[in-house]
């Protein structure tokens, strides 16, 4: 009986003396070595991956990129195409909704098609369709531009990218069906609400014009008396 009562105090102690000694190795290991450690590699292990991912992936991000802008005619009634070359970015589609809210070039045919106040609150593609949050200035009518040319303007910008089949539009964050009494379900690009192209703009060209033009600005624009499309502004190939 004494026999095992001591051993059972040695075993004791001896577990005792290797918690210790475990406690200090594991604490030199992770403080002393600054993490270079093996055990200290395991556990920044995975922070150091994500860290590590995410910088080529803005390194890379060089050059600029043309996309396609839609506004309206003078009478509001056709969408005119627009090429704007623009810096990468990793947000493509947010960008093209931006400059499209900026408005076309000051010495351009085209004309906006919303409120200049409008913002882009969110926008997110999956699955092949593309949902855009607008701020309620988009709900208002502008100028002598129709609900349809309005509409489309946004759409057909945002699907000419071929992950976006499918256009869907919020406004302050809930999905709306109708827009100014047009039915919402299935947007899709349209070539049939297209007049023509413009040319090219680049963004260099919009920041050198005057600011966008007012709501009153423009529907006195819309005013003067129309003047006929010089044949070398028609593009015959559209």
């Amino acid at each position: 009986m004494q026999k095992t009562k001591w051993l059972i105090i040695f075993l004791v102690c001896i577990a005792a003396i290797m918690m210790l000694v475990g406690c200090n190795i594991l604490d030199s290991l992770i403080k002393d070595s600054g993490g270079s450690a093996p055990l200290g590699q395991i556990l920044n292990k995975n922070e150091n991956e994500v860290k590590d991912d995410a910088l080529p992936v803005a390194a890379n991000l060089q050059g600029e990129k043309t996309v396609k802008l839609y506004f309206a005619d003078k009478n509001g009634e056709a969408l005119i195409e627009q090429n704007r070359t623009i810096p990468k970015t990793l947000s493509l589609a947010r960008e093209t909704v931006n400059q499209w809210l900026l408005g076309p070039a000051g010495d351009s045919d085209c004309y906006p098609v919303v409120n200049p106040q409008t913002v882009l609150l969110d926008i997110s593609i999956t699955n092949g369709s593309a949902t855009v949050d607008l701020s309620k200035e988009y709900l208002q009518p502008f100028s002598n531009v129709k609900a349809e040319t309005a509409l489309y303007g946004l759409v057909n910008t945002v699907a000419q990218f071929s992950t976006v089949q499918l256009v869907k539009i919020r406004i302050e964050g809930q999905e709306i069906k109708t827009y100014r009494g047009l039915n919402l379900d299935q947007l899709r690009f349209r070539n049939d609400v297209i007049g023509f192209s413009s040319g090219s703009i680049t963004q260099e060209d919009l920041n050198s014009e005057t600011p966008n033009l007012t709501a009153e600005e423009a529907k006195n624009n819309s005013e003067e008396v129309d003047q006929p499309l010089s044949p070398s502004s028609i593009n015959l190939f559209l």
